[in-house]
């Protein structure tokens, strides 16, 4: 009800959401899955891939049917599938820990101001992280053998479908696989008949969609130097976890909680580890693995699947700490309530700093529909335009466009433009210090003015029609 109560009108900029929009709207329509008006630069494949797994569009298809690009019904889907992960995670966590320690996890999870932002973005990441909990969950009620063989052969198949619900919402749901390979061979050296079902379902199912329907390889085209990746992206995805903690005043507070909570969580894991070992703990660094070498540095949001987990082993942390800390006559959850009493004031602290009005940029902003309504109006639908928001200026459109690179010749920017039979540049959102595309743009329309013209302008965008290309 709180993230209901509190969905913000609009959305940022980040135009990841445009193409899952389009594709539900191909759904919808009958059109084919792949014509989204985003044209693909393989010069800059960080913009975006071609094209996303259908998961997630299938999800919209509904409610784009019913409620057109109103975004509200759609926050609405995203939040019910959080809100359906949250429950999952009950009966998951129970098998490690008490129901009232099950109860904090949960709430530590569920109220943290970061989910709650993101809440209002209209992306695949919590319905893929509710399809990998429920895949756990069945894996791990099958492992227990608590029912009888035909039952638990059901929940190998289940499993195997809700992992590949998880692959076809985000590739990374593959990883589950591994996981489940990694806990029999640990635990029983072998494969169980468990394992095995699972991930022959889920990889029938991604072979299936493969041959007979979607695949994409421009994923592959943002592939470099691994090694060189996972150093870059080690202390950046740490930083990033540093700011889950983040409270909006006290950057030392947040640098002590999120060591604290590393150090309680480290305990956990390793405690819990040594007592049974179980996807719990072995899909996080299964999951991280493929994560800290992509290019395509994506903070938060790549973290959410292991977000759970992290809570789960800081709680089980804390719970080993008191058991040892009441084994020496010390105050029994003295710990559990400094750590709560922490997460609390950390919490409450930056919900007083957060906005919960409109989003004040993005494409609800007066700017941006000045600019849709423009091109809308005063371009062809067959014309081309370069916009470093290539697929939501495509959505709000319906024009062709794609997004820049940034060559050391800019002849080779032009003949790109010439490539694509560009008409138009569109420089900004302004400001956005973190768009470098925009930032390229920019400086390439000051560099070549007397060849471009300008036809629309306003505080945050500009259109400029190419008139000539200097560089034949």
């Amino acid at each position: 009800m709180f993230f209901l109560a509190t969905i913000r009108e609009g959305h940022v900029w980040g135009d990841d959401f445009s193409l899952y929009i389009r594709h539900a709207q191909n759904i919808v329509r009958g059109e084919p899955y792949a014509e989204s008006g985003y044209i693909y630069n393989p010069q800059n494949p960080l913009v975006g891939p071609k094209i996303y797994p259908p998961g997630f569009p299938l999800l919209l298809a509904p409610v784009v049917g019913v409620f057109g690009l109103e975004l509200r019904p759609m926050k609405v889907l995203v939040i019910a599938f959080f809100v359906g992960s949250l429950l999952v995670m009950i009966p998951m966590f129970r098998r490690v820990m008490p129901p009232s320690h099950v109860a904090i996890t949960v709430l530590i999870v569920g109220l943290n101001p970061f989910f709650w932002q993101f809440k209002d973005q209209v992306l695949s990441d919590l319905p893929f992280l509710f399809f990998l909990l429920v895949s756990l969950l069945l894996f791990m009620q099958a492992d227990a053998g608590d029912d009888s063989a035909r039952h638990r052969t059901m929940l190998g198949v289940l499993c195997g479908v809700a992992a590949y619900a998880a692959y076809a919402t985000r590739t990374l749901g593959l990883m589950l696989i591994p996981c489940y390979v990694a806990h029999d061979l640990i635990r029983y050296r072998r494969l169980t008949i468990n394992a095995a079902l699972a991930a022959a379902v889920a990889v029938a199912l991604a072979g299936l969609q493969y041959v007979f329907w979607l695949h994409d390889d421009s994923y592959f085209d943002s592939l470099s130097s691994p090694l060189a990746v996972v150093r870059r992206n080690v202390p950046a995805y740490l930083q990033t976890l540093a700011d889950l903690w983040e409270n909006g005043y006290s950057n030392g507070v947040r640098r002590v909680l999120f060591l604290g909570a590393a150090a309680v969580a480290a305990v956990g894991y390793v405690s819990s580890w040594r007592a049974r070992v179980s996807v719990l703990h072995l899909f996080p660094p299964l999951y991280l693995a493929p994560v800290l070498a992509w290019p395509s540095y994506q903070g938060m949001r790549f973290l959410i699947p292991v977000l759970p987990f992290y809570f789960c082993y800081c709680v089980l942390g804390v719970r080993w700490i008191d058991a040892a800390a009441a084994r020496r006559v010390l105050a029994k959850k003295a710990e559990l309530t400094l750590f709560l009493t922490a997460i609390a004031v950390s919490y409450g602290a930056r919900y007083t700093t957060l906005e919960f009005g409109p989003f004040p940029d993005g494409i609800a902003k007066e700017e941006s529909t000045q600019l849709f309504e423009f091109v809308r109006a005063s371009t062809r639908p067959q014309d081309v335009l370069v916009f470093s928001k290539p697929r939501a200026l495509a959505l709000m459109t319906g024009r062709r466009v794609s997004g820049p690179y940034n060559p050391a010749n800019p002849c080779e920017m032009w003949k790109y433009v010439s490539r694509i039979e560009a008409g138009y540049i569109i420089t900004g959102p302004d400001p956005d210090p973190f768009n470098e595309e925009a930032a390229y743009l920019r400086e390439f329309v000051a560099r070549f003015e007397p060849d471009l013209r300008r036809v629309m302008v306003n505080s945050s965008l500009a259109v400029y029609r190419i008139e000539r290309n200097p560089c034949p």
